[in-house]
């Protein structure tokens, strides 16, 4: 048992050690009290998702920590080969890398990363990076994946984590971090062992999902993210296949992982891509952009840890105080734009009825925007190569990739790639005059 335990809604208690508590107990990290999960969905959609990044984080630790201790459990590919020392600072990893997947967000999590500066301005060591991301990252904005390095990297400055223990952390959260000297040892041991951590802290079924597609749908009060967690994490292992370790999943696995996939799938499609939200994240957007709300995202460490949604929050209430803030305005006082349409970027007509809908606004002088919102499903494909269903058969065990395995996924491996037309609140009523016309003209003729 771990000498430190809290209670949680959903996986009911999360046990950690000393060292794992001097992280928790970090600045850095407690910042996370204050950055909401769901951003404008708590705000204006669903009351009850007053949850956070901190929570959500310590569940993703947790889950880490059980998917690890799953994969070697009767792994001799992976025990034999590493002294219980060697398992033991892999389990660290795994669960710092759950732990602070999360510590670079910025206010509103996702929302303020329209305005994150460039990737090449954050004081990043380049020694931990790979070269083509380097190069790549020169024109890029940065994301919160960045910044998460740039924290925990500052984290090593200060001597609470250890150097090659924070380069082999980032190196799990983020793709374009290398693995420390220590870590190419152990690949030495165990061939693509990091490659399958990774998976476990960001692959289709990893510590992330799995915790805030429960957590999520817990606190917004609707059942589409439910799944099996128990079930899914029991059917994970390991096995050797060609020329490294693989992520195989059992065969009576697959209908909870299916089920996961779909809870993600009903999560999108009816949560995170609520139609208020997307209206008021274009109201963010444009209250920074016009310089209504003064928002800098600074590229110093220390600084952007003292940003919490609540100083933006005070930034609307101030911003609102003058008449000619409109979005400001809008933001504060809950006057959402009126949303006409939801449409299928990948379906040709709904592209068509998007341009006549803006010909129609253009031409009788409406106010309208579009906000664009995509997800996949899922990455697994015909050529991924990164899960496997371990199949019983005559001759043995059979390795079979997930998505030639899964009617299932075959069938819902789809895009979500959608496009939300709006027309101002104060345009509504003319809006609907002129289509009403227009629908009047289309029956006579």
């Amino acid at each position: 048992m771990q000498p430190y335990e809290l209670r949680d809604p959903i996986h009911h208690r999360i046990g950690f050690d000393e060292f794992e508590r001097r992280v928790i107990d970090h600045p850095f990290f407690q910042r996370l009290r204050f950055i909401s999960q769901l951003s404008f969905l708590q705000t204006y959609a669903y009351p009850g998702a007053m949850h956070t990044r901190f929570t959500h984080s310590l569940g993703a630790m947790h889950v880490a920590g059980r998917l690890f201790g799953k994969m070697i459990e009767g792994s001799t590919l992976i025990t034999s080969r590493l002294s219980a020392d060697e398992l033991e600072q892999l389990r660290r990893r795994v669960r710092l890398a759950g732990l602070l997947h999360d510590i670079g967000h910025g206010p509103f999590s996702h929302e303020s990363e329209s305005v994150f500066p460039l990737f090449a301005d954050l004081p990043l060591d380049k020694t931990w990076w790979n070269l083509p991301t380097l190069s790549v990252g020169l024109s890029r904005r940065a994301k919160h994946e960045d910044y998460s390095v740039l924290l925990i990297q500052t984290l090593a400055e200060q001597g609470i984590l250890d150097r090659e223990l924070a380069q082999d952390v980032s190196s799990l959260i983020h793709e374009g971090v290398k693995p420390s000297v220590w870590f190419d040892e152990i690949e030495k041991k165990v061939s693509t062992l990091q490659h399958i951590l990774k998976l476990l802290i960001s692959g289709e079924a990893d510590c992330d999902r799995m915790d805030y597609r429960l957590r999520d749908s817990y606190y917004c009060g609707v059942a589409y993210g439910n799944f099996d967690i128990d079930w899914l994490i029991s059917s994970f292992s390991v096995a050797k296949h060609e020329n490294g370790l693989i992520l195989t999943i059992a065969e009576n696995g697959m209908r909870a992982f299916e089920s996961f996939l779909l809870a993600r799938y009903h999560m999108f499609d009816q949560v995170y891509f609520h139609k208020t939200k997307a209206g008021f994240i274009y109201y963010l957007e444009q209250a920074i952009k016009t310089g209504e709300i003064p928002l800098k995202i600074p590229t110093d460490p220390y600084a952007y840890a003292s940003m919490r949604d609540g100083a933006v929050i005070e930034m609307m209430f101030e911003a609102a105080k003058n008449p000619t803030h409109y979005w400001s305005e809008h933001l504060i006082h809950r006057l959402p734009a009126r949303r006409v349409l939801r449409l299928n970027e990948s379906k040709a007509e709904d592209r068509d009825t998007l341009e006549t809908l803006k010909g129609i606004c253009e031409k009788n002088a409406i106010r309208y925007f579009v906000h664009r919102a995509g997800k996949e499903l899922t990455s697994l494909d015909g050529k991924d190569q990164t899960m496997f269903v371990e199949k019983k058969a005559l001759e043995g065990k059979k390795y079979i990739p997930v998505f030639q395995y899964s009617d299932l996924l075959q069938k819902y491996n789809e895009h979500l790639h959608i496009m939300d037309f709006f027309v101002y609140r104060e345009d509504a009523e003319k809006f609907e005059k002129i289509k009403t016309t227009l629908s009047d003209t289309s029956e006579v003729e």
